[in-house]
């Protein structure tokens, strides 16, 4: 991981608290895997807002460089950093000038007609290897891991030996594809974006995982990360660590006898970050909406949350779902804490009020959690597999 965290976010030294919270919100949105980053970039742009949000870490950060005389934070002015608001490190483009001679070229555009697949595919970029992808006319939607990408491109290049593969072309004597081959190669259709199709490997082993987007949702220290925590590594965390925007990651599992690849996205509950979390409503399949047992503020706040999803065009209520809303478990969490203010009962009836399942869970012991998770995922998959049979899949 690297460690310079000023030149990551594009800011000075002496750069504000509210610059830094500026800064890491277009480089989030930048390097942010389901918006076409690379994840280990996008785990730095978190470490480094991590530490220079928080005032101890961001002190012990600065002596640190100090004393090994670093220059990270010195390449940018304070009115640079003001004016640039830069999520690309200077570092990065220093490194890019000074050793431009090194680096091998990107491969060259194809002619028109044809799209050329490089011959090795892995050193693109995450958002190189889409715009290749949608050039093929190769579907990806649902796909977020570098790997997946390359796995497209390598079963398309394995089906055409050439070293380009052309468009069609309506003159020629190519038979048109089947409508299970077009089904593959051409945007899903609506409420299918995750259909599982031939395995990417071009050996035809089974189907491809079928891809899940989850969101967590709820106020502030409520305890989504623990939830999420708990079921993807079975334990808990319980130092309080604020999240920071929304953060990411892929859990593999098998649900009702398919392999699903469930892609978490754990918002923060805070305002001071809503204008990255409102950026992942879109094509979500399931949301944990978290509440605290023993605060009765997160157990109101939840129509607030509602209303928010809502304006984001991602509707949970029953009152106003359109076509294919999201699947949506609450949870009330901290169970097993003293002095709950928020009865089982007005939780069931809130939940069956919204048509929503309902949880009683506990990040810290772990009861119900895989429990709650595991059946609103069955929920998806379910409802996903009938409509593929209902398509002819």
């Amino acid at each position: 991981m690297a460690s310079n965290f000023y030149d990551i976010l594009g800011i000075s030294r002496d750069a504000t608290a509210d610059e830094i919270k500026k800064a890491y919100k277009k480089a989030a949105l930048a390097h942010h895997p389901d918006k076409g980053g690379d994840v280990e970039k996008f785990k730095e742009v978190n470490a480094a807002a991590e530490t220079l949000t928080d005032e101890h870490k961001r002190r012990d950060y600065d002596s640190k460089i100090l004393c090994a005389r670093s220059r990270d934070g010195l390449r940018f002015s304070q009115d640079e950093t003001s004016k640039r608001g830069s999520s690309v490190p200077a570092a990065q483009a220093q490194r890019s000038s000074t050793t431009s001679s090194s680096v091998p070229p990107k491969p060259p555009r194809a002619p028109q007609g044809a799209v050329e697949i490089p011959s090795d595919p892995s050193s693109l970029s995450v958002k190189e290897l889409r715009d290749l992808l949608t050039a093929l006319n190769i579907s990806h939607i649902g796909c977020t891991e570098k790997k997946d990408f390359i796995d497209l491109l390598q079963n398309r290049k394995n089906g055409n030996q050439s070293s380009g593969t052309p468009r069609h072309n309506p003159n020629s004597n190519e038979k048109p594809s089947t409508p299970r081959q077009r089904a593959d190669d051409t945007e899903n259709r609506p409420g299918e974006a995750n259909h599982a199709t031939p395995h990417a490997s071009g050996k035809g082993q089974g189907p491809r995982a079928i891809r899940l987007k989850m969101l967590s949702l709820g106020s502030a220290s409520v305890g989504k990360s623990c939830l999420i925590k708990r079921y993807c590594e079975g334990r808990f965390v319980s130092k309080y660590i604020t999240t920071i925007g929304v953060d990411y990651g892929v859990k593999p599992v098998q649900i009702l006898g398919n392999n699903v690849k469930v892609n978490f996205f754990d918002s923060s509950g805070g305002n001071e970050y809503k204008d990255i979390r409102v950026e992942f409503y879109n094509d979500t399949n399931c949301v944990v909406l978290v509440y605290d047992v023993t605060n009765r503020k997160s157990f109101l706040e939840l129509d607030l949350w509602l209303e928010e999803a809502a304006k984001y065009n991602c509707p949970l209520s029953k009152q106003n779902k359109t076509g294919d809303a999201p699947f949506v478990v609450v949870c009330a969490n901290k169970t097993d804490l003293p002095k709950r203010v928020v009865s089982r009962e007005d939780g069931m009836e809130y939940a069956h009020r919204h048509g929503f399942y309902y949880y009683e869970t506990s990040a810290a012991t772990g009861d119900s959690v895989t429990d709650a998770l595991t059946f609103v995922f069955e929920k998806y998959v379910g409802h996903h597999m009938d409509n593929r049979r209902k398509l002819g899949f």
